[in-house]
């Protein structure tokens, strides 16, 4: 049995979507990736953390999927203001990623050491 360590709740900018994360421990790592759709959607960083950890607790039905390229990480976005939710990790499949400016309360400056880049460009998986 995994002990949570802290609930965070986020939601996109319209509040029709809203959905709890479960930490299982500090938050200790925020990604930026430069891939094509970070890059220009969501650039300032994502929490990756398992998906039995993210819970969407209202307005599922607002919640609609994006798929490019290799399809392998479908992106979520909101239908009503278009905000950039969470998506599956390529790189780690059992994972969602968190945009991070989703998260009530969160402020990007507290985490400047735990910022980690990651290179979508030349993903690992495309190699």
């Amino acid at each position: 049995m995994t002990v949570k360590f802290k609930k965070l709740n986020a939601s996109c900018h319209c509040g029709s979507i809203r959905f709890s994360i479960d930490l299982d421990k500090p938050l200790s790592e925020i990604v930026r990736c430069n891939c094509s759709i970070c890059s220009r959607s969501k650039g300032f960083g994502m929490l990756c953390t398992p998906e039995q950890n993210v819970t969407i607790v209202e307005g599922f039905e607002s919640v609609t999927e994006y798929v490019f390229n290799t399809t392998e990480a479908p992106h979520y976005f909101c239908i009503i203001c278009g905000t950039h939710t969470h998506h599956k990790s390529r790189n780690s499949p059992n994972k969602i990623c968190i945009n991070v400016a989703c998260i009530e309360d969160f402020n990007i400056a507290d985490y400047k050491g735990a910022i980690k880049n990651f290179d979508g460009v030349n993903h690992p998986r495309d190699l």
